[in-house]
């Protein structure tokens, strides 16, 4: 059994909108950062978090992320995510959920084998024009 049931690895105004969430729900959320600063101003309201560059088996493996580990990449930073996907296959790790900031970055994540992909502003531009539509 995983250790955390999420590990949402990139903290910024997506990831930790949706770690915070998530552990407000009850989930055991694990938040990885690089930024040390973006770690410190969660410590009150994420339980486990970890600073760390997770691109690598290694580091990933010293997180105690487990093939059972459900990942969500939310880096923005498109190498670190891709890197970070690979090293996260590599590892077993079956469901891999991830943020992609182009077009390209989508299809390079899907031909990683991610498991969910979405493009926020896409996805919000969407939905704002359902909205506008049904007034």
């Amino acid at each position: 059994m995983a250790k955390y049931d999420i590990a949402v690895i990139g903290l910024g105004r997506f990831g930790s909108a949706l770690a915070l969430r998530l552990e407000q729900n009850g989930q055991r959320v694990l938040g990885v950062d690089v930024d040390e600063s973006v770690v410190e101003n969660l410590k009150e309201d994420i339980r486990h978090l970890a600073i760390a560059e997770a691109r690598d088996e290694e580091t990933l493996r010293q997180l105690e992320i487990t093939p059972d580990t459900l990942v969500v990449l939310g880096m923005t930073d498109v190498a670190a995510s891709l890197m970070a996907a690979t090293a996260l296959s590599e590892l077993g790790v079956r469901d891999v959920w991830a943020k992609a900031g182009s077009r390209q970055h989508y299809e390079a994540l899907d031909r990683l084998g991610v498991t969910r992909i979405i493009q926020p502003e896409h996805e919000a531009g969407l939905s704002m024009a359902a909205e506008l539509l049904q007034r």
